[in-house]
C-alpha cells in the first residue's frame, strides 16, 4: 500500500470511528439497562446526586469528567455525597469532605485529598493526619476543633449515610439524576453516553 492510500484508509477509519462513538453517544436511554427507577417522582430542580469516596480509583479518573460536566451544564447542580460502602477505613473520608465544605476550604481540600490519595499514595488513616492536612491547608485549629465535633458535621455524615441506604449504593461513582434514576455506568460504557444520561434524566422529574 502506497503512502497516499494509507494515509487515506487511516482518514475513513477515523471518520468510522468517529460516526461510530456518535451513533453510541447519541442512542436511546433504555430503562432497567442504562438506568434504574428509583422512586415514582424526583425532584423539580435539575440535579445530579454524585455517590464517590476520595479512595476509589474510578472516581479520582472521573473526576476531569465531573468538572467539565459542571461547567457545560451550570443548569445541572452537582451534589457530591461521600460513601464509605461499608469499608471502615473509608470513613474517614466520609468526614473529610463534609469538613472541607464546613471550613469553607473545599475549593482546595476536595482535590488535593484526591491527589494526596492516587498521586502521592499516601493515605489518611487517622483523625491527627486528617487535622494536619487542613492545618497545612491554612484552616485554624481551633476553628478545625470545633467543626470536627459539631452537630451539623455529625447530621451531614448521617445524612450521607441515609442517602447511600435509599438508593442502594454498592460501588463509585454512582449517578442518580433528580433523585429518581439511578444510572448503570458499566452498560452505558462512555463518559459521553454518561453525560447524555445525566442531561435527559435530570429534566424529567
Amino acid at each position: 500500500m502506497n503512502k497516499f492510500l494509507k494515509l487515506k484508509f487511516m482518514a475513513i477509519l477515523i471518520v468510522l470511528s468517529s460516526v461510530s462513538m456518535l451513533q453510541a453517544a447519541t442512542r436511546p436511554l433504555v430503562n432497567g439497562d442504562d438506568y434504574e427507577v428509583m422512586g415514582a417522582k424526583g425532584t423539580k430542580d435539575r440535579q445530579v446526586l454524585e455517590f464517590f469516596s476520595y479512595a476509589c480509583g474510578a472516581c479520582y479518573t472521573m473526576e476531569s469528567f465531573v468538572t467539565q460536566f459542571k461547567k457545560n451544564n451550570s443548569d445541572i447542580k452537582i451534589i457530591p455525597v461521600p460513601t464509605d460502602l461499608g469499608h471502615p477505613q473509608w470513613k474517614i473520608y466520609v468526614k473529610a469532605y463534609y469538613l472541607g465544605e464546613l471550613l469553607n476550604v473545599l475549593d482546595k481540600s476536595h482535590a488535593k485529598i484526591f491527589h494526596k490519595i492516587h498521586v502521592e499514595k499516601r493515605q489518611i488513616t487517622s483523625d491527627s493526619a486528617l487535622k494536619q492536612f487542613f492545618v497545612d491547608l491554612g484552616v485554624d485549629s481551633d476553628k478545625y476543633d470545633k467543626a470536627e465535633k459539631s452537630f451539623t458535621l455529625n447530621a451531614k455524615i448521617r445524612k450521607a449515610k441515609q442517602l447511600n441506604k435509599k438508593f442502594r449504593i454498592s460501588g463509585t461513582p454512582t449517578f442518580v439524576a433528580n433523585q429518581r434514576y439511578k444510572l448503570n455506568n458499566k452498560n452505558l460504557k462512555s463518559t459521553e453516553m454518561i453525560e447524555k444520561a445525566l442531561k435527559d434524566l435530570s429534566a424529567v422529574n
